[in-house]
């Protein structure tokens, strides 16, 4: 668990309210969240290679004097154990910690999404991801972190082990799904937690050779569009906090650009373009935590709403 987390546990918190007014969810809903009094330190990247993260074991003795090696637990079991953790620190999850990305997870995960006026599918994506961490007053989380070691180690992920599910994760978990059969959405869900489980003992020995599906980030920070037509993990070339508003720029996989032009906080436009993608929209609301996590709600001029949770450390 990131200490951030736990200290968003204690006493002498700012209570942060974020909007989900407008967002085709359900109608309009007051989410209330907390932030750390104090700026979350930052997760220190480590170093960009597709080299496979060694895994340990213990051992133990037994009563005859023999030592028996105990497999180490799994990335992806620790991943699905720190979902659950999160959900429970929210208040969403009440069940057993045990790393099993079963119907109660699942369940708690769509009440949060609810609750932050996200589409309520019970699948752990880059928005919900995103959301999770302003609500805890993160800018990552350890269950992305472990994802991206488990990718890695599978040879799919050639990028940071840094905690923010980015468009590189994204395009590294869409190949590992791909590969497996699954349906290629990028998101983490029970039936991608099951495949990574079985392909994790079954891992190379290296990846040298490969070319892993990573990707890049500029800047660091993130920006997650969702709505009931688009949803995209962007990486951010910039990102500036100004006043009450923010203003980005970024990229994704699949030749989208965007743009959050909104320095002073509603009011501001927000563009998305590609080859056959073009939306601009109208910024309503946003709220932005001490750390530089942020949320805004929209509406689109061609019709329908959106949410935006991002990063913006810089």
């Amino acid at each position: 668990m990131k200490t951030s987390r736990i200290a968003a546990a204690g006493v002498g918190l700012a209570t942060m309210t974020l909007l989900a007014a407008g967002c085709g969810f359900g109608g309009t809903e007051t989410v209330t969240v907390t932030a750390p009094t104090t700026p979350t330190t930052e997760t220190t990247p480590t170093t960009t290679t597709a080299t496979t993260t060694t895994t340990t074991a213990t051992t133990t003795t037994t009563a005859t004097g023999t030592t028996t090696a105990k497999p180490a637990e799994s990335p992806v079991v620790k991943a699905n154990k720190e979902v659950q953790e999160d959900l429970a620190d929210l208040g969403f999850y009440d069940g057993p910690v045990n790393g099993v990305y079963g119907p109660q997870t699942t369940a708690a995960v769509k009440r949060f999404q609810a609750r932050a006026g996200l589409p309520v599918d019970g699948i752990a994506g880059p928005q919900t991801m995103g959301a999770m961490n302003l609500a805890l007053g993160n800018d990552s989380t350890d269950a992305v972190d472990l994802l991206q070691t488990t990718l890695k180690g599978l040879c799919y992920y050639g990028g940071n082990v840094d905690g923010i599910f980015g468009s590189g994760t994204e395009a590294a978990l869409i190949a590992f799904q791909k590969a497996e059969g699954l349906n290629a959405d990028g998101r983490y869900g029970p039936k991608t937690a099951v495949a990574l489980a079985k392909a994790w003992p079954g891992r190379p020995s290296s990846c040298s050779g490969t070319t892993p599906s990573g990707g890049g980030k500029p800047t660091g920070d993130t920006l997650t569009i969702g709505s009931p037509k688009f949803t995209r993990t962007f990486d951010l070339s910039s990102c500036k906090v100004m006043g009450r508003g923010i203003q980005a720029t970024g990229s994704a996989v699949g030749g989208y650009e965007v743009g959050l032009d909104s320095p002073g906080g509603p009011g501001g436009t927000l563009a998305i373009d590609s080859a056959d993608v073009v939306l601009d929209g109208t910024v309503k609301n946003i709220t932005i935590s001490v750390n530089g996590q942020f949320r805004a709600t929209g509406t689109f001029d061609s019709g329908g709403a959106w949410t935006a949770v991002g990063t913006c450390a810089s």
